[in-house]
């Protein structure tokens, strides 16, 4: 949790608001394959605020490492055998914990270090004073940079598409977005709070197309459940798609609708209905910081241009290892 205290928060949110500012300018008006151009910029932005990096052939090397690995989790073929996508996750591991044991003591030893995410895992200390050891903070970074790119780059992606399909949430997004950062498009940290509706839809995103197809748990105790008995230390899988689905909990699931999580509508749903970041003592740690780079985000794209998609357009998804359109989503952003 010590990299998502409010300071180091406040210095992400900054630099987030640049490099998306900076971004949204280049990209411009006209048509666009929004996921690789949004794919890129997200692993852009976690190379700066993540890892503290210069965006150049360093942390090109680092992203494709990370890129390898991901596809590496979900390849049907499990051993690293030559010409493999295992072989090729297993060397990308090999390199990013070798560039990880190495910074992790260099910034150690007061050289580079900054306020990204990775000085301060690499300076973290444990309850007893001790800092924390290297291995650990290897996988720490190695879990955030997947979970910070890829699962951002699913969800806003399919958000984006949401509201561009329903002009209607679209333009109440934007209302409230530059009621708050004006036309100018910069969201401030303390203003992240009040963009409430612009929250609603993201959830609302979430639940339509949860970014992680499947959350691993091991049963701690034997239970039954739908007649079948299942014995404790069982491997499971919940399926957020399906539980984000149920008519039970969320009457016309395939209808958008951003209202839905309203807080007197939260309050009367069972807290497990919704679970894109998972639950309980496992709950994801940067759920609010993923909030907070879609609030910067929209507040950066929807004060500059309106998006657009053909009538009728409906991409197909793809749902491993994490879901993404197989066209890229063809989008165009009209000039406001």
């Amino acid at each position: 949790s010590i990299a998502f205290k409010p300071g180091p928060m406040r210095h992400f949110a900054d630099a987030l608001d640049r490099g998306i500012g900076t971004r949204m300018g280049e990209w411009g008006a006209g048509e666009m394959q929004f996921y690789p151009a949004i794919k890129q910029l997200t692993l852009d932005l976690a190379a700066d605020s993540f890892l503290g990096l210069p965006l150049g052939e360093e942390a090109e090397a680092i992203n494709h490492a990370f890129v390898e690995m991901v596809q590496a989790s979900v390849a049907p073929i499990r051993r690293p055998l030559p010409g493999t996508q295992m072989r090729r996750g297993v060397e990308g591991r090999a390199f990013l914990v070798d560039w990880f044991t190495r910074e992790t003591e260099r910034r150690r030893a007061g050289d580079g270090l900054g306020q990204d995410m990775f000085s301060q895992f690499a300076t973290a200390e444990m309850e007893d004073g001790t800092p924390m050891p290297v291995a650990a903070v290897v996988d720490h970074m190695n879990f955030l940079m997947m979970a910070a790119h890829d699962t951002i780059t699913s969800s806003v992606t399919s958000l984006i598409w949401l509201l561009a399909r329903e002009p209607h949430w679209q333009d109440r997004v934007r209302d409230e977005l530059r009621g708050l950062a004006g036309d100018c498009g910069s969201l401030s940290y303390d203003d992240m709070g009040k963009a409430e509706l612009t929250e609603m839809a993201f959830k609302e995103a979430l639940r339509f197309m949860p970014p992680v197809p499947s959350i691993p748990r091991r049963a701690l105790k034997d239970f039954e459940f739908l007649g079948y008995r299942v014995p404790a230390g069982t491997p499971v899988g919940i399926n957020p798609h399906y539980v984000h689905h149920m008519a039970a909990h969320w009457p016309e699931p395939q209808r958008f609708d951003p209202e839905r999580f309203l807080p007197e509508a939260v309050k009367t749903r069972h807290k497990y209905a919704w679970v894109p970041f998972g639950g309980g003592a496992h709950m994801c740690l940067g759920l609010h910081f993923a909030y907070m780079q879609i609030k910067i985000l929209l507040a950066q794209m929807l004060t500059r241009y309106r998006i657009e998609i053909a009538e009728r357009y409906a991409p197909e998804w793809q749902a491993w290892p994490i879901p993404r359109p197989k066209d890229g989503l063809r989008i165009s952003l009209r000039a406001l």
